[in-house]
């Protein structure tokens, strides 16, 4: 399939691009490891570990977003101007490394020993590292590849991402029925000391900076995290980028999470045929969207037509489909949520990047992750405020409906920045 050697002509024409996705990759496969080994240990609002996509109860949604996201939020804007003025090469390895030191010793001391806190502050690094790996790598990718490369670059770099986040947790999930968690702890810290090696094999990700001091630096911050904002409202491209973002992370937030509410009542606590409903089903459109990407794009010839039409899929999916407590409705809903989310976050990716020079980047997409903290915080809320059994289809189709008219408006922004017109070149 053409996707397809597209992808693997990424690898083999680009170093950079091969150890980048390497430095990501690991990062990921160690989140699977590690927060899978820990979950059993952390218990916050009677569930196990952290993980926002099977919260059991609104409330329980509302308490871990507050906690995972709201710290991250207010240190975000601050690592975005690290992305931009630090060495990428050099954060890619502390971000992973640091990681791993935590966690070896974490290990090697016994992970029962240390009580609910420290473990709470070692998820939250966990977290919080593969943040800054991924929002560096976003910013770093344009480097890595050519300008016409960066749909595929950004594909390969979700579905792969994903599949090694996925890969990680199912190893760990095995590992924890044949032995202690300490070892599988331990294996995750390899995993991260292996992602922090890999950035010595990229050579370029982003333009030389000038050296100041640290205080120098540090006096700098507060303009340069300002600056970020205004280069992002200065260009449309980039803010109606961002904008979209939160509003289709907001979209599948409130719908994953709702699905996986009814999944449980229509199947019992069954939960291999949860995770079908919620899990399997959208990863399959999201392969589905990885094999298609190119030839999409190529068809309807802008990438703001892409996110355009790939949100519409999704918005009109949850709209139709809501609200039909079945579960083959819930799913189609997801594979075509999957779909949809997969074309529409690769796409915006792809418009940021190209919207915004290398000395931006890291800034921009640090208001990507503040956009992602308050789509799960704001899904969070309104679940919390409204969420019921007798309302919760309609409730679902309600907030499909909601996001095609937001949509509608940012459909509007884009044509009005003429993002959606198709150029055509001169005649020589």
């Amino acid at each position: 399939m053409k996707m397809l050697r597209r992808a693997v002509t990424l690898f083999t024409g680009s170093r950079d691009f091969t150890f980048l996705m390497a430095v990501q990759f690991l990062a990921q496969a160690g989140d699977g490891i590690v927060q899978t080994a820990l979950a059993k240990f952390i218990v916050f609002g009677g569930q196990q570990g952290f993980d926002l996509e099977a919260a059991r109860s609104p409330d329980e949604l509302l308490r871990i977003a507050l906690y995972v996201f709201v710290p991250y939020t207010v240190v975000s804007p601050f690592l975005g101007v690290v992305i931009d003025r630090w060495d990428r090469r050099r954060l890619l390895m502390v971000a992973n490394g640091l990681r791993a030191v935590v966690l070896l010793a974490l290990a090697v001391a016994g992970v029962g020993a240390f009580g609910d806190l420290p473990l709470f502050l070692a998820f939250l690094l966990t977290l919080s590292s593969t943040r800054v790996v991924l929002a560096t790598k976003a910013a770093a990718l344009p480097v890595a590849l050519r300008g016409d490369m960066l749909v595929e670059g950004n594909a390969v770099s979700q579905l792969g991402g994903a599949m090694a986040q996925l890969g990680g947790a199912a190893v760990a999930f095995v590992a924890a029925s044949l032995v202690d968690v300490e070892p599988i702890v331990l294996a995750g810290a390899l995993v991260y000391a292996l992602g922090a090696a890999a950035p010595l094999g990229i050579e370029k990700v982003g333009e030389a900076r000038a050296k100041r001091s640290f205080t120098a630096e540090v006096a700098r911050v507060a303009r340069s995290i300002v600056d970020g904002i205004a280069e992002v409202a200065r260009r449309p491209q980039a803010g109606a980028s961002i904008t979209t973002y939160f509003w289709l992370r907001f979209l599948w937030s409130f719908a994953i999470v709702g699905i996986g509410f009814i999944a449980r009542d229509l199947v019992a606590g069954d939960d291999f045929l949860i995770l079908a409903l919620t899990g399997g089903s959208g990863a399959l459109g999201a392969v589905l969207g990885f094999v298609l990407a190119a030839a999409l794009l190529e068809r309807v010839a802008t990438t703001a037509r892409l996110v355009v039409g790939a949100a519409a899929v999704a918005g009109a999916a949850v709209a139709l489909l809501g609200a039909i407590e079945v579960e083959a409705a819930l799913a189609v809903l997801t594979f075509f949520l999957g779909l949809g989310f997969f074309l529409g976050k690769i796409s915006l990716d792809t418009l940021v990047q190209q919207a915004l020079g290398d000395d931006f980047r890291g800034r921009a997409f640090s208001l990507y992750d503040i956009a992602y903290n308050l789509a799960w915080v704001l899904a969070a809320t309104i679940m919390q405020l409204w969420w019921s059994e007798s309302l919760q289809g309609g409730l679902i189709a309600s907030v499909g409906v909601a996001f095609l008219i937001g949509l509608a408006a940012l459909a509007l922004w884009y044509r009005r920045a003429g993002l959606l017109r198709v150029t055509t070149p001169a005649a020589p």
